[in-house]
């Protein structure tokens, strides 16, 4: 398995420019297709015409929304000319696009289209007031999202993995979809948190890794101090990890998706780059 299209989500900011290299990075070393997308707004549906330009004359309302337009316009331009120079320093095939990030269904559909999703864990829609959660993507898409750390980062990622496994379906899903990071990484480690000890060194979970041409090192961590997140993110520290590849717990209610703990924790201060699958 590898990824031969990978979508990241950009904006205008320094941190686009990042997820663009990383983006541009991972083309590179999959020879894959690599699309930009831009999340466009209106202020009609932003704002709701009827509250925010009720009353005001009709010029004001012409110009409020000129002037609403050119700033997403402009946003856009300079979010494209971030994704290209990446693109371009790395010589692989790409494209750019904008779609509207007032409805999610747009979204979902593009990341549904793609073997690959790059985003910070919210991104928010330029000029409006929406954003798009990775774990609603990623929970939505049917595919892996790889969530970017808010902080600077720079590829390459993916030398030295976690892989967080608990034996669910999500962690076996997360497993599958991170194969191309796996295969190539030059240091894979399977962390399994048990305060009770059971669930340890898995020889079939072994076995499997070491047929991709792996060679784990697998880790049963006991601790009864720390919850599973905190336990996670101590062995990133500890490995110098700079990809964990995890499955995300959640469920939808309503309108409402309910995260489970270690998926919150995890998103809130993203450490490392990170694979969510569900």
């Amino acid at each position: 398995m590898t990824y031969r299209d990978i979508l990241v989500l950009m904006d205008s900011t320094p941190a686009g420019s990042y997820r663009a290299q990383f983006g541009a990075d991972l083309a590179r070393r999959w020879k894959a297709h690599l699309t930009g997308l831009f999340l466009t707004s209106e202020f009609i549906l932003q704002f709701g015409a009827g509250e925010a330009l009720y009353g005001l004359p009709s010029g004001d309302i012409d110009r409020i929304l000129r002037d609403h337009a050119k700033g997403v316009a402009q946003a856009s331009e300079a979010a494209r000319q971030r994704f290209e120079a990446a693109a371009g320093d790395a010589g692989i095939e790409s494209d750019f696009m904008t779609a509207s990030g007032d409805y999610p269904d747009t979204v979902i559909a593009c990341a549904r289209r793609a073997d690959l999703v790059i985003m910070p864990s919210r991104m928010a829609i330029h000029m409006g007031q929406k954003h798009v959660a990775a774990a609603d993507l990623a929970m939505a898409s049917g595919g892996p999202v790889l969530v970017t750390p808010a902080d600077d980062y720079a590829p390459p990622a993916g030398k030295r993995v976690l892989v967080a496994w608990n034996g669910s379906r999500e962690a076996a899903r997360a497993l599958r979809d991170g194969w191309p990071f796996i295969e190539g990484a030059e240091e894979v480690h399977v962390l399994v948190v048990s305060p009770s000890g059971e669930g340890g060194p898995d020889g079939m979970l072994q076995r499997l890794l070491e047929r991709h041409g792996v060679k784990p090192n697998i880790i049963l961590d006991t601790s009864r101090d720390e919850d599973a997140a905190e336990v996670i993110e101590r062995h990133m520290a500890e490995l110098d990890i700079d990809l964990l590849i995890a499955g995300l717990y959640g469920r939808p209610r309503l309108q409402e998706l309910v995260l489970g703990g270690v998926s919150r924790q995890l998103l809130q201060d993203v450490p490392a780059p990170l694979l969510l699958s569900h």
